[in-house]
């Protein structure tokens, strides 16, 4: 990072356009994304775009903000000839309630997601790494932050280089999926485009045909009526209770003389055990 670039992570936002995982090759009117300076200029390149939104406060601009004050203080930094004051800057920050279309006669406030937010849009020709909330675990499967869920970004601030259309990049670094929402599908709805309505022509079937044609289904078979229990009577011999089992014989102690003539009674009482008399040498093992 150099002096007029900052590292930065927002604030928890909505993921409102674009994809973490799919790079546009195209620009907005279809033209090839090629590689604008440096010796492999004109040669293809790829780019992973997304913009997140970003609930409004109190404040009248996004620079008033903690997060826009510090990409507004990059962009001065970035053009000290104040290239920055200039209406076509690109801070790559947009208005979510702007009434003003695009190119293509679309407004953002008709955007989903869009009202009442400021709208930052992130570019990179990598792909964001992507963890859980608080970034102690990856999240490595394709496609699991969907646009419409909730995200922060961190991201790298800084200057384009550029005198002709002097601007900013927001170059995303590492994405945190913070929460679930509704998920944006960007494009028509195909339940709404007329699918379905026109009728078969001659030959078409509405299920799948083949050479073959499916096998009969064989009718139900009834079980066999299965006979009652017959009821058996119990064997006598079976209802006295057993007799009852023999008080197992008491351990037989053999003394030895190392016991001094005391018995096992008298040592037991005295505090030995009947370990101690054996690793003595007073009883039998």
């Amino acid at each position: 990072m150099t002096a007029e670039s900052t590292n930065l992570t927002t604030p928890v936002g909505r993921l409102v356009m674009g994809s973490l995982y799919r790079p546009n090759t195209t620009d907005a009117e279809g033209r090839p994304l090629l590689i604008k300076n440096g010796p492999n200029a004109g040669q293809p390149r790829s780019e992973y775009y997304f913009a997140l939104a970003i609930p409004k406060g109190t404040e009248q601009s996004w620079s008033q903000t903690e997060w826009g004050a510090a990409i507004y203080n990059t962009g001065v930094r970035a053009f000290p000839q104040g290239q920055y004051q200039k209406p076509d800057f690109a801070w790559k920050i947009e208005d979510g309630d702007s009434t003003i279309p695009n190119q293509k006669g679309r407004k953002n406030v008709d955007r989903e997601g869009h009202k009442g937010h400021w709208i930052l849009k992130f570019s990179s020709g990598n792909a964001p790494k992507v963890f859980n909330a608080d970034g102690t675990q990856a999240i490595t499967e394709p496609g699991a932050v969907k646009t419409g869920y909730y995200v922060q970004v961190n991201c790298t601030v800084a200057g384009n280089e550029s005198s002709q259309r002097p601007g900013l990049y927001l170059n995303h670094n590492m994405v945190a999926l913070s929460g679930y929402g509704p998920e944006i599908v960007v494009g028509p709805d195909p339940t709404s485009v007329g699918f379905g309505a026109a009728p078969l022509p001659p030959g078409a079937s509405a299920v799948p045909t083949g050479a073959f044609a499916p096998a009969p289904v064989a009718p139900p078979v009834a079980p066999a009526p299965v006979a009652p229990p017959v009821a058996v009577a119990p064997n006598p011999a079976f209802l006295a209770p057993p007799p009852p089992a023999a008080p197992p014989a008491a351990p037989v102690r053999v003394m030895l003389p190392a016991a001094n003539g005391a018995s096992y009674e008298q040592l037991l009482a005295a505090g030995w055990t009947d370990a101690q008399m054996v690793q003595h040498g007073m009883m039998a093992a």
